[in-house]
Parts: C-alpha cells; sequence; structure tokens
C-alpha cells in the first residue's frame, strides 16, 4: 500500500515507518515544512494515497502554561483539520480509504475499567484534548472511506516516551513507584503498536475507535518492580506526587494518575498481543 504518513519524525512514527517499509509498504512523510505550505502542498501529497496515518502532535509532558496549552491543542487539531479538509478537496477517488487518526487512553477518566464504548471521560486539559481531537474528523464520516481512532496508552521501548527517560534512573538504581503507585498502568510494547496499525489496515471490518493497550492492564507499582527486575537493581526511592506538582504543575496529572483501560475491539476483531504482560513488555522494550 501506498501509505502517507504524519508524525513521522516521532518515537512511534520512527518505529511504524521502519516496521510498515520491512513488511514491503511505501511510505511517505508529511513534514512540518509540508504542513506550512497549506492545503494545495497537502493536497499533492495525499492524492491517491491507499492510506493515511496521522500520527502528529506536540509531546504533552510539560507545564501546562498558556502557551505550552495552545501548542499541544494547535498540533493537533490544526494539523487534523488541514488533512481532512485536502481530503475532502480530492476526487472521491483520489482520496485515501483509510485513514488512522492517533489520540490518547488520556480521554477517559481515572475511575473504573474503560473499553472503546465508555462515555466516562475525564473533564481535565488532556482529555478536552483528546474529544477535540477526534471530533475533527467527524466530516470524514459517510465519505466512503473506513476511519480508525487510536487512543494510544503508554507505548513501551527503549528510545523513546516514558522509558527512555526512566532508564537511566533505574539503571542507577534509584528508581522507585510514582506517588502512591497504586494507579492504573495501560501499556503496549511499541512492536505490539506497530502491528496493531497494521491490523488495522489491512482488516476492512475494523472501524471506529480501538484502544491500543495491552489486555493485562496493571498499576505503576508493578511496572516499576518489573523495571527494577529487568534493570537488575532496587526500585526502592518513590517519586512523591507534590515534586511532580512542583515541577509540572496541572501536567502532573498525567503521570500520577492513570486510566485501566481493556482493548476490546481489538480483542474482538482477532488481534493477537506479542507482549500482552507487563513483565515481557519492559524485558523486550529494554534488550531491543
Amino acid at each position: 500500500m501506498n501509505i502517507i504518513l504524519t508524525g513521522g519524525t516521532g518515537f512511534l512514527g520512527r518505529h511504524l515507518s521502519k516496521y510498515l517499509t520491512n513488511i514491503g509498504h511505501t511510505i511517505k512523510l508529511i513534514q512540518r515544512s509540508d504542513l506550512s505550505e497549506g492545503i494545495c502542498r497537502i493536497s499533492k501529497l495525499i492524492n491517491s494515497a491507499d492510506v493515511l496515518i496521522n500520527l502528529a502532535g506536540s509531546p504533552v509532558i510539560k507545564k501546562w502554561s498558556d502557551r505550552n496549552k495552545n501548542e499541544i491543542l494547535s498540533s493537533r487539531l490544526d494539523t487534523t483539520n488541514l488533512l481532512v479538509e485536502a481530503i475532502l478537496g480530492l476526487n472521491p477517488e483520489n482520496r485515501p480509504k483509510i485513514v488512522l487518526s492517533a489520540s490518547a487512553i488520556g480521554i477517559y477518566d481515572s475511575s473504573g475499567i474503560h473499553h472503546e464504548d465508555s462515555l466516562d471521560f475525564d473533564d481535565n486539559f488532556l482529555s478536552f484534548v483528546c474529544e477535540q481531537w477526534e471530533k475533527c474528523l467527524v466530516p470524514l464520516k459517510n465519505q466512503d472511506m473506513r476511519i480508525c481512532i487510536m487512543r494510544i496508552g503508554i507505548v513501551l521501548g527503549s528510545d523513546g516516551g516514558m522509558l527512555r527517560k526512566l532508564l537511566p534512573i533505574f539503571r542507577a538504581g534509584i528508581g522507585g513507584p510514582i506517588g502512591h503507585g497504586n494507579q492504573p498502568f495501560s501499556f503496549i510494547h511499541y512492536q505490539d503498536f506497530c502491528r496493531a496499525v497494521e491490523y488495522l489496515m489491512e482488516n476492512p471490518k475494523c472501524e471506529g475507535v480501538f484502544n491500543l493497550v495491552s489486555p493485562e492492564c496493571t498499576t505503576n507499582k508493578i511496572f516499576t518492580k518489573e523495571m527494577a527486575s529487568a534493570c537488575h537493581r532496587p526500585a526502592i526511592f518513590p517519586v512523591p506526587a507534590f515534586a511532580l506538582k512542583m515541577l509540572y504543575g496541572k501536567a502532573a496529572v498525567a503521570m500520577i494518575s492513570g486510566q485501566a483501560v481493556y482493548p476490546k475491539h481489538l480483542l474482538e476483531n482477532g488481534f493477537k498481543f506479542t507482549y500482552a504482560d507487563i513483565g515481557s513488555a519492559v524485558k523486550a522494550a529494554i534488550i531491543h
């Protein structure tokens, strides 16, 4: 397939681009410079593509100042709205037939267990961003294309995301749980993420919202234990919640709380996880 990818230089985008190329797909990246040129440039790039995968978005783990909040929101909404406008501007026969767009499990609140039909969304900034991000795709409904919204959990890989920041700390023997450590920790190994994206692309029955997380949600405390074990170090230094609040302000909620999320739709469609449990996922992420 001919695939157009935004966010291709980020942690997830790099792995996904390599994975899809290795299995025979052709990948074309939409760069920031392309986005700045506007709709004509984007229309030209996506013309006659088979699949559009949208992963663009500024990192959310930083202080939610007005400037940073605007960057977090606009990097997602402006890009997605531009893509949607460009698609609708093409003749129907030249539009992508499959659109996969990122969102995050941060849309859910921190109580209960959520599958894709859950409407128990949080009332914080991160949830607001996810809701607005997903609404950008509404104009593509009933346009003879298959739309998948990917609510992505904590992706484990040693060269990016949370794990890249935590590994040096744990290898130094000064890692520990965040706060009380009982908050849910819904994760996915980066290879399972790539395989899930491939699965959504290639299965015509897959449409709508999909939680991209392992079926075995754990806690931050258990994740910490597995990290310490994989690094052959103790993990006895908890990170106080107040310290994170001092560093990140309201953005600390993304680390202090968590969502228990279940990938009901992926499992119902027959997807099999390679790294379903936290122990195997952490070990594989550190080794590779």
